[in-house]
């Protein structure tokens, strides 16, 4: 039965070291998957301002065209103006004029203000494709690290999974089915036992119960956690 606990404590390292491959492998996991978001977020924010600066362009160069359109029709009025045959021609004419030159002011006024958000979404876009392209250089250098670290934790896993068949088979198949129930629930399959205490979930053994343990004549389970419990080599020893 020593051989059976020895086996055991064997597993439960490989077994913890092959949890932490797998915990290894998430963080490499999640960490791209931030970095990739960001990028992802810095390319949705310049489409969102591409799209801005041509709106923006566009109305802008509608309103130079209304401004154009505007300055045809005052000359047009000022022309039928110096035609103006009598003071009602000459009155609706100049009414005319006004309304055109108000017109006037609003677009210019319009196209200017697009003009200076055009000047500073412009700039943004540049500040942005900066951020982009020194965030994308970033996540292309940490990808090829990343594949360097996953194909060395893979391989020491495929490693370990050999490793993990040669101890398994040393283990009788209703020792390892306590072994892997406890392990799956627990997370760990096996508990040092010291000084009366299982140290996986830390309740006080009963005096009998310890006494057993210390024998190593057979698996015993914390009672409360089910983990199989070891004592040091040292203790069975005596």
């Amino acid at each position: 039965m020593r051989e059976q606990l020895e086996a055991l404590e064997e597993l439960s390292r490989t077994d913890l070291a092959f949890r932490q491959i797998d915990v290894e492998l998430s963080e490499v996991d999640s960490q791209l998957t931030e970095l990739r978001s960001n990028v992802d977020k810095i390319r949705e924010l310049l489409d969102r301002e591409r799209q801005q600066l041509a709106d923006a362009d566009k109305l802008r160069l509608s309103h130079q065209a209304e401004l154009e359109m505007i300055a045809e029709k005052a000359l047009r009025s000022k022309k039928r103006q110096e035609q103006a045959r009598n003071n009602r021609e000459t009155e609706a004419t100049t009414r005319e004029l006004e309304v055109l030159k108000r017109e006037k002011e609003e677009r210019t006024a319009e196209a200017d203000r697009l003009a200076q958000v055009v000047v500073e979404v412009n700039a943004s876009i540049v500040r942005h494709e900066g951020d982009f392209a020194e965030l994308a250089k970033h996540l292309a250098d940490e990808e090829a690290v990343a594949r360097g670290r996953r194909e060395d934790l893979l391989g020491r896993k495929r490693a370990m999974e050999d490793e993990r068949k040669a101890i398994s088979s040393r283990v009788r198949a209703d020792i390892l089915r306590i072994y892997t129930m406890a392990f799956t629930r627990r997370g760990s399959g096996v508990s040092e036992c010291t000084g009366g205490v299982c140290r996986g979930c830390h309740v006080t053994l009963p005096p009998q119960l310890y006494n057993q343990i210390l024998r190593a004549d057979r698996v015993y389970q914390c009672p409360n956690c089910n983990r199989i419990l070891l004592v040091p080599r040292a203790a069975t020893s005596r």
